[in-house]
């Protein structure tokens, strides 16, 4: 069993405890899956998982520390604070993943295994996330493994070169990310139907990655305002229930300029493989979203349901051609 299928199974383990005992809230669910097979390519950004858990009423201690970071961090006042637990495994690739010397102008084989906390908090029109992580890169994530082992088990061919993985190095990872929400505007005389705007801009600093991003996303739906559209990157959290039936159908993209990738650059701190990254990158995204309230059969009282296809520019110079994959993204509220 692999080190992510570990973490994975404790951290369900400890869910279903919390779900089964009396008189403790489990709060709220999300998985997220990112893959590139859905696109018919296997290179680059091929794939990634993660988990997050937002307590319903979180330890004393996490509390506090969340809101001495939130208030360092300029949070307003007044609106409420979620906490959350995240974990995630991504995983990267070059082009041919055939060859056991993997050709060094081509992206290197990565891994990268992480835990972390998040905090977000609405307020009105406005959400700001920040989140910390904490992992490891290099073989101990664990990456390679994974990967092939769900190669063999649905009969594709393994990637080879993952003894040539960038080194083992500790990765830490700041997130800081603000969305603005317009106000919902009417279309074609609808009451049920209408369209918004939602910009964003995110932050991000660490050895694993450094850099900054603006963009944008247009939505059309009903009841808008209980939702904040897409996340872009891999930094979604937990929705909140809704009190109605959500939906929206988007086309959204953000410029990035980037200062560090360790997935590019390589380690820091010693020679790995590596590529000349493009310091400015361009995503477009575009999808659908349902969240639906429940009564609370089983204990679930919502689920949310997003499908994103994202397109991303070059990310290296001698990259041949932009990169696609599929997101998926499960919420489930108890």
């Amino acid at each position: 069993m692999s080190h992510t299928r570990i973490h994975i199974t404790r951290f369900t383990a400890a869910a279903l405890l919390m779900l089964g005992s009396p008189g403790v809230q489990a709060g709220d669910f999300l998985f997220q899956l990112d893959n590139d097979k859905v696109v018919d390519t296997d290179r680059h950004y091929t794939n990634g998982v993660r988990i997050a858990y937002t307590m319903t009423d979180p330890l004393k201690l996490v509390a506090r520390a969340n809101q001495i970071v939130a208030k360092s961090l300029l949070f307003q006042d007044g609106g409420d604070l979620r906490t959350s637990w995240v974990l995630g495994q991504d995983m990267y690739t070059p082009e041919d993943v055939d060859t056991y010397t993997p050709d060094p102008l081509d992206r290197p084989y990565a891994g990268w295994l992480y835990g972390g906390l998040s905090g977000q908090q609405e307020d009105g029109p406005r959400q700001d996330t920040y989140e910390l992580n904490v992992g490891i890169i290099g073989p101990s994530a664990k990456a390679g493994q994974t990967q092939n082992s769900i190669h063999r088990a649905i009969n594709v061919s393994i990637s080879r070169g993952w003894r040539s993985q960038i080194g083992h190095e500790i990765g830490i990872q700041g997130t800081r990310m603000l969305k603005l929400r317009s106000e919902p505007f009417d279309i074609w005389g609808l009451d049920t139907t209408k369209y918004d705007f939602i910009g964003h801009g995110t932050a991000q600093l660490g050895n694993v990655r450094t850099g900054a991003a603006l963009g944008g996303t247009v939505r059309i739906g009903g009841n808008l305002g209980e939702d904040f559209g897409p996340v872009y990157g891999i930094f979604a959290l937990p929705h909140k229930r809704p009190k109605c039936l959500t939906w929206s159908v988007y086309l959204g993209g953000e410029a990035r300029a980037v200062a560090r990738d360790v997935f590019l650059d390589g380690n820091s701190f010693k020679n790995s493989p590596d590529v000349k990254k493009v310091p400015y990158v361009l995503e477009g995204r575009t999808g659908f979203t349902v969240h639906v309230p429940s009564d609370g059969k089983f204990g679930i009282t919502g689920a949310r349901f997003s499908l994103n296809m994202v397109q991303r520019s070059r990310e290296f110079v001698d990259q041949n051609k932009a990169d696609r994959y599929g997101s998926v993204q499960v919420t489930l509220n108890f």
